[in-house]
């Protein structure tokens, strides 16, 4: 499946356009520092202001990384199993395979 078919204009938790912040309380928003969702990250640091981009946060990598379910969908459970958050970059990693 294309990157096209999973792109919205706005978050589908707090309605958020692309390019502006989610709001407090959105579920889809994500803690810079750790990469997961930012509503229920208790670590004692800042989380940022995560930016709707259009995806789902990890969709991409999965995609990038041929993590994906049987049925071809973006499999998030393996990216958080399998890859590590890159805060610089804002991205998953996978280092071995």
């Amino acid at each position: 499946m294309s990157m096209e078919a999973y792109f919205s204009d706005t978050c589908p938790s707090c309605n958020a356009a692309v390019g502006r912040k989610h709001d407090r309380m959105c579920d889809v928003a994500r803690c810079l520092k750790t990469g997961l969702q930012r509503n229920s990250c208790n670590a004692a640091h800042r989380c940022g202001g995560d930016r709707w981009d259009g995806y789902w946060s990890g969709l991409q990598d999965c995609l990038i990384f041929d993590l994906t379910t049987d049925t071809g969908f973006p499999d998030l459970n393996r990216l958080y199993a399998e890859a590590t958050w890159d805060p610089s970059s804002r991205r998953w990693r996978i280092t071995e395979r």
